[in-house]
């Protein structure tokens, strides 16, 4: 049960940006041996966003970084941190963190791209992040979360193309100070074949080596596996930060968690004994969105009102790996929204 003994940090705003194509589940089935029906049924999902052709996940990441630069009404130049995550980039190389640096006028040489975080990527920035900002003379941090998986789901395949989304957010995060911030965290990693992508580099491998690619160049997922994971890892981090932080659940103002989709949304906080109306979801018309996820629902909570000055709040998330991680803030301010 880690405590923070270090500099608090909070969210001081958080952005979400998205593509214009809305595809919806009626529109999967054309092409999926499913029913629109079966896959709301299934998963709570009705919709999501996909990247059209002439999109990429770059500009929309760049998007959302400026818009919460403008809702924390700070400069690009007050930026001293900046973590991107996405597992999904248009580019290996260059680094999408120093793309955005770029576009938006960021100085700051301390740029780190998180990119093997799969869905728990926002929990895990936003940890890095807050121990870089614990330099002295460092105040704020820029955390970007992006994420196009409709380009890494096969459309033929009901078992992952139903549940994926395009979406970008970024969060501002900065240094504060006790009884506010952050109070506690949680991370944990258990090595698992669930959920697989293969590498541009070893898929190249096999066919210079064997003349045909072994592995499929989509995401594979194992769905019970992952269930069984999310239901079990997530509800004990959950569990283990609010007691380091020694805060009562009932005491909780908004959960804002990985929307893997919305059943398991729903089955993870009945099982930690949280209220439905404090756990944002956004994977009802998002889908999961990846790394971007537990930052749309912070969005979600904000825009709400369930993010306000004194609240207590809690970040949580599980990816393929697994990697999983919760971190629980009293705010010292309201989150601002873009």
């Amino acid at each position: 049960m880690p405590t923070w003994g270090m500099t608090p940090t909070s969210p001081r705003s958080v952005s979400v940006a998205l593509p214009e194509r809305v595809v919806t589940n009626a529109e999967l089935c054309r092409t999926l041996d499913s029913t629109p029906e079966w896959i709301e049924e299934k998963t709570g999902i009705k919709e999501r966003r996909f990247l059209s052709a002439d999109e990429n996940i770059t500009d929309l990441a760049t998007e959302a970084a400026a818009k919460a630069l403008a809702a924390a009404r700070i400069s690009a130049r007050d930026v001293d941190v900046l973590v991107v995550a996405c597992t999904s980039p248009d580019w290996m190389m260059p680094s999408l963190g120093v793309i955005i640096a770029d576009r938006l006028g960021i100085e700051t040489p301390r740029i780190v791209d998180i990119t093997q975080h799969a869905c728990a990527s926002s929990v895990y920035a936003t940890y890095t992040a807050s121990c870089m900002l614990q330099e002295p003379g460092l105040q704020n941090a820029l955390v970007v979360c992006a994420e196009c998986v409709s380009r890494n789901t096969e459309p033929l395949d009901r078992t992952t193309r139903i549940f994926f989304g395009d979406a970008a957010a970024a969060m501002v995060l900065t240094r504060t100070e006790a009884p506010h911030g952050l109070l506690s965290y949680d991370l944990g990693n258990a090595y698992s074949e669930a959920v697989t992508l293969a590498s541009p580099s070893q898929l190249r491998h096999e066919l210079d080596t064997l003349g045909r690619e072994v592995h499929s160049p989509y995401l594979q997922m194992d769905g019970k596996v992952v269930w069984q994971e999310a239901s079990t890892r997530l509800p004990k981090s959950l569990e283990e930060t609010l007691a380091g932080a020694a805060v009562d659940i009932a005491d909780v103002s908004g959960f804002a968690m990985h929307q893997a989709n919305v059943r398991l949304v729903h089955y993870i906080a009945r099982t930690v004994g949280a209220d439905l109306d404090r756990v944002a979801i956004t994977a009802d018309t998002l889908g999961n969105t990846g790394a971007a996820s537990p930052l749309t629902s912070l969005w979600s909570l904000a825009r709400d009102g369930l993010a306000k000055r004194g609240d207590v709040i809690v970040l949580g998330a599980i990816g393929a790996g697994f990697l999983w991680g919760s971190l629980c803030f009293r705010l010292p301010a309201d989150i601002d929204v873009e």
